[in-house]
């Protein structure tokens, strides 16, 4: 049985895999001529908590140069929600031709057969995730080692929350798929719905998965618990009056003079709240639980589907 759910399933596990090599061969050479010129800069030493007057310029540059290859490389975050939905494909395709009557007539139980249609998948999800997790981690290096962490672009696409999003759209793809047994029509739904929640998630939920800090300070110069971390909410006022306010899921590099409109900042006084730059394990791995959490659920909703329901 092992071996017959491999052959069903190598035609998208090889295309899988073939995503991944695409993926690498695009971000090679751009990871390597960021990394080179992350070095040559010797941006390195503008990671101290007092960075040299130079260091200003240089990290500008340094963004000014790669920033559009950043913003591209966001839109590789749907990756792991298209692997997942790729790998659910051959299940729901023997739903919907019925090709499954076969097997279960050929002395092979249904839980021996989901095992192979659904454990295969999964284990290969598995396995891209990480692999994309490495590709992503090496080649945002010199992004996160300025900007930090918590940017969306380099949050949805290093530590473990990939593992997380990928199990969900394969998890999601495989219910729709039992519910439903129409390849195209869930495989299309699972990716839309996939694309859904991560937004949601990203722009709503993720701001409340753990409870954010505060900071008051007085002056133009940002405490350091600011440095690298994502700002919610920026307040400025001078003698009680509001003069600057932002809100929403801002970024702050820190260490660097803040200009309130129309206002000496030496004079106001800022109120901050944020995510810490130490926070981004926590995050990740409630984020990750989430999405985990959510896919063993569709996993097993397909499962009790396809043993009680599919005749």
């Amino acid at each position: 049985m092992t071996w017959a759910a491999w052959r069903l399933q190598r035609t998208e596990t090889l295309i899988t895999f073939g995503i991944l090599a695409l993926l690498a061969a695009l971000l090679v050479p751009t990871g390597i001529s960021m990394a080179n010129a992350y070095h040559q800069d010797g941006l390195a030493a503008c990671l101290s908590m007092n960075p040299s007057p130079s260091c200003a310029g240089a990290i500008g540059s340094f963004q000014a140069r790669f920033q559009s290859i950043w913003n591209t490389a966001n839109f590789f975050t749907l990756v792991p929600g298209l692997i997942g939905v790729a790998l659910a494909a051959p299940f729901i395709l023997d739903l919907e031709h019925g090709t499954y009557r076969l097997a279960w007539t050929q002395s092979i139980t249904r839980g021996r057969w989901l095992a192979g249609k659904i454990g295969l998948p999964a284990i290969t999800a598995l396995v891209a995730s990480g692999l994309l997790i490495l590709i992503f981690t090496w080649w945002r290096t010199p992004e996160a080692n300025l900007m930090g962490r918590l940017d969306s672009g380099t949050f949805d696409t290093t530590g473990t929350v990939t593992i997380g999003y990928t199990l969900f759209a394969l998890g999601l793809a495989l219910a729709l798929g039992a519910f439903w047994r129409r390849s195209a029509a869930s495989l299309t739904l699972a990716f839309i719905g996939y694309f859904a929640v991560r937004i949601a998630v990203e722009l709503w939920l993720r701001n409340h998965l753990i409870a954010p800090a505060h900071a008051t300070w007085k002056g133009a110069q940002q405490p350091n618990v600011l440095y690298n971390a994502q700002v919610l909410n920026l307040s400025g006022t001078i003698h009680g009056h509001p003069v600057f306010q932002s809100r929403g899921r801002g970024f702050l590099g820190g260490h660097t003079s803040f200009q309130a409109a129309g206002a000496n900042p030496h004079s106001a006084i800022f109120h901050a709240t944020y995510i810490p730059a130490s926070d981004f394990w926590p995050l990740q791995l409630t984020e990750t639980a989430l999405f985990v959490g959510l896919a063993l659920l569709l996993i097993g909703l397909a499962i009790w589907w396809t043993r009680e329901r599919v005749a």
